[in-house]
């Protein structure tokens, strides 16, 4: 990750954000986006969470979006989100996507969350090795679907010290 930076999303990021969630979630298998992104959904996420990029050299390579307690649906209470985690292609498995979800692990610690959720699509295994190697679980029981498939849900625990996969890398 020599030279990436992790740095808060600005408004002029909304194009590159939106052209890696679409490159990441767009028509991938038989579950997935059906869409291409659009920019009312980077200000969304701008406005109800923080936006964190990566960026090399003046370049947008990652994008993660952070929601604090009480603003996805999808979680508990006091449980924030990690959402829409996306690198590009040309630099996944340099830790840039790592770095990312780190960095709304840190945001949920300082906020005061119990834990942090996320969804992934069944598809998404090298995602799910991630996030088990950052101490997110499998939470069958939380699973759901919506128009675009089938959504697996994982949750690190907050309350106590993490304790990642055996297979971290």
């Amino acid at each position: 990750m020599l030279g990436v930076q992790i740095r808060a999303g600005t408004e002029d990021d909304a194009a590159a954000a939106i052209g890696l969630w679409t490159e990441a979630y767009t028509r991938r298998g038989p579950e997935g986006r059906k869409t291409p992104y659009v920019e009312s959904e980077y200000f969304d996420s701008y406005r109800d969470g923080r936006v964190f990029v990566a960026e090399e050299a003046g370049a947008v390579l990652g994008v993660v979006v952070f929601l604090p307690s009480g603003v996805a649906t999808w979680t508990g209470e006091d449980e924030a989100a990690l959402t829409r985690l996306a690198v590009t292609t040309t630099v996944r498995g340099r830790g840039v996507g790592r770095a990312l979800a780190e960095r709304c692990g840190e945001e949920a610690e300082a906020a005061g969350a119990s834990a942090i959720v996320l969804w992934s699509r069944p598809y998404q295994t090298p995602a799910h090795r991630l996030y088990e190697s950052l101490g997110y679980r499998y939470v069958p029981a939380r699973d759901s679907s919506d128009a675009d498939g089938g959504r697996r849900v994982f949750v690190r625990d907050l309350t106590k010290p993490s304790q990642p996969s055996s297979d971290a890398r």
